[in-house]
């Protein structure tokens, strides 16, 4: 039983590592278009600076709010 619980707690805690997700919804101010985006922290953030710096060669003005 004792190695049960052991392998049960192992088992949560490995899968508990890493696994933050984060969702982000970003709208384009001129035209409402939104894009919701769910990731690591990191990934998000990837993806808010990607959609903001490409947005600006086409004159867009994203905004982004984290869900």
């Amino acid at each position: 039983m004792k190695n049960r619980l052991s392998t049960l707690a192992l088992i949560l805690l490995i899968s508990s590592c890493g696994l933050v997700e984060v969702c982000t919804t970003c709208t384009e101010q001129n035209t409402q278009v939104s894009d919701e985006f769910c990731g690591s922290p990191t990934e998000v953030q990837e993806h808010e600076d990607e959609l903001k710096e490409q947005g600006q060669a086409y004159n867009q003005d994203w905004v982004c709010t984290g869900s």
